[in-house]
């Protein structure tokens, strides 16, 4: 074939953190390229243009981005550098890299770098489908035990309780969904961007004021996804709950409206990175949806057990609030999963301010728990309480809290 009519070649590189926000970004970003015409390849060498979607949520998340991007630059190709770095670092992005970058916020600026390609980016159907399987901390459909082994590993107990009701419901599933895809999980997207404030996290810079799908919009992808066999969804976002503070709406609103839709199938909704402070203040309006086992689980951002450090935080609930509000979910389904999101070794946490945390984990048993510990980036809020805690203490902390929650056995990812 001649080089004049040789398809290019396209790379484009997920965040090895695991976000899947950006992880559906690269995907949607290799559709974009095959629907004009784009060769997308597996590696770096050989490639015309190398498309790094970044993360820098935490200083580790920074640091292997940053070293990344060190690594391909010296490899042929033109390197473009999307995501959440250029955003929330551009100094240390500099230092090290001196050509195209595009944040989060503007992704549809990528068409400016192909003015050719006839399919915008905007025009690329979102994604929905993704590996998740080192960071997943969602249930899996076919993970059916006899009942022995729950005993076995439960004993006559309330976590044994739940996990026969539990099953239960997902053979229920099953059945009622055979002929269709009821195991793959169907990640739906539903909003960008933040209205929150935490002291200690940068994203914001990069993803923006949010900005929501109409709830039209989102009826019809979920309508397509319907037909085309999915069951098991996957509402996420960097700021779910905020969902419709810019087109007056609420995600009640858009849960109410997807029923309509799906009102003749059997399906499981998950909604993941929950605000606790949203929680406390609607509880009421997801009930009817746990009621139904329509909503079967939920990811929880508590970061502390400590109200304290909460506030410190600048996240703005009670944590007496965010229990009474989770049990009342477990006390209408025993069988409903709740998943935590926890860091260990923020600025002033006293041994007793983490203690709180520990009463919390064991109190309220979480399906899955992630559990990081806090990293300090110099431009925050955070940065600005004192004391530290020691880089020491906070792995300790993280020992001490892995050794309970294995005694609870309760998986956890760090």
């Amino acid at each position: 074939m001649p080089d004049s009519i040789k398809k290019k070649k396209v790379n484009v590189i997920s965040p090895r953190s695991g976000c899947p926000m950006r992880t559906l970004d690269a995907s949607k970003l290799r559709n974009y390229f095959n629907l004009n015409n784009y060769e997308v390849i597996d590696t770096v060498e050989g490639a015309d243009y190398t498309i790094f979607v970044t993360c820098a949520v935490t200083k580790a998340a920074l640091e292997d981005s940053l070293s990344v991007i060190d690594g391909i630059k010296k490899i042929s190709g033109e390197l473009i550098v999307m995501g959440c770095l250029p955003g929330t670092n551009e100094k240390e992005l500099k230092m090290i890299f001196s050509g195209e970058t595009i944040m989060t916020k503007n992704i549809n600026d990528i068409d400016e770098y192909f003015s050719d390609f006839r399919i915008k980016f905007h025009q690329v159907p979102e994604s929905h489908l993704y590996d998740l399987e080192l960071y997943n901390t969602f249930a899996e459909i076919n993970d059916i035990k006899p009942h022995f082994s729950l005993l076995r590993k439960y004993g006559f107990s309330k976590l044994f309780i739940r996990q026969i009701i539990r099953q239960q419901d997902i053979q229920r599933y099953i059945r009622k969904n055979i002929g269709f895809n009821y195991s793959d999980k169907c990640y739906l997207v539903i909003c960008s961007g933040c209205v929150n404030n935490c002291a200690y996290c940068n994203i914001k810079r990069a993803i923006g004021k949010i900005k929501s799908k109409t709830i039209k919009s989102l009826v019809k992808e979920y309508s397509t996804l319907l037909d085309h066999g999915y069951r098991n969804f996957h509402f996420i976002a960097e700021d779910l709950c905020s969902y419709g503070f810019d087109i007056n709406s609420s995600i009640d609103q858009l849960l109410l409206a997807l029923s309509v839709v799906d009102k003749k199938h059997i399906v499981r909704w998950s909604l993941h990175g929950l605000n606790p402070k949203w929680l406390v203040k609607n509880q009421d309006k997801i009930i009817p949806f746990i009621k139904s086992k329509k909503i079967v689980e939920v990811t929880v951002a508590v970061e502390s057990g400590s109200d304290r450090i909460i506030e410190l935080m600048n996240r703005k609930y009670k944590i007496m609030d965010l229990k009474n509000t989770l049990k009342s979910y477990r006390k209408i389904n025993p069988g409903f999963r709740i998943n935590a999101l926890f860091f260990a070794g923020f600025p002033t946490e006293t041994d007793e301010d983490f203690n709180k945390t520990l009463d919390f984990l064991k109190e309220m048993r979480f399906e899955d728990v992630t559990l990081k510990g806090y990293s300090e980036l110099e431009t925050l809020p955070s940065a600005k309480i004192l004391p530290k805690i020691t880089e020491e203490t906070i792995q300790k902390r993280i020992l001490i809290a892995e050794a309970l929650l294995r005694k609870l056995k309760t998986p956890y990812i760090r």
